[in-house]
């Protein structure tokens, strides 16, 4: 059974208190990934997802809210409302 209190109840020492760790294994895990890019052959200069990655990153340290909400819509597709056609998806029973 988790002790943890819902979320609109903890402080932000809290918050940081509960996740810290968790926060520390997923920057180091970027921050690795990133090492390995610099340490690698080629260019990823004109690549579409660093790009997107270091306006992620950029996303993460400014001072506006709803980082992930923002996150989220930068790494995703445009909208297609023929996307199960393009991924062939066939609905269930029809």
């Amino acid at each position: 059974m988790s002790t943890k209190q819902p979320m609109a109840e903890r402080s932000a020492t809290q918050i940081v208190a509960d996740e810290f760790m968790i926060a520390r294994a997923k920057i180091l895990e970027l921050a690795a990934t990133l090492d390995r890019i610099e340490r690698a052959s080629g260019s990823v200069d004109d690549s579409k997802n660093m790009q997107l990655l270091v306006q992620g990153m950029h996303i993460l340290i400014d001072d506006q809210v709803e980082k992930a909400k923002r996150v989220q819509l930068l790494m995703s597709r445009d909208y297609d409302p023929n996307w199960q056609n393009l991924m062939s998806i066939t609905k269930k029973g029809g």
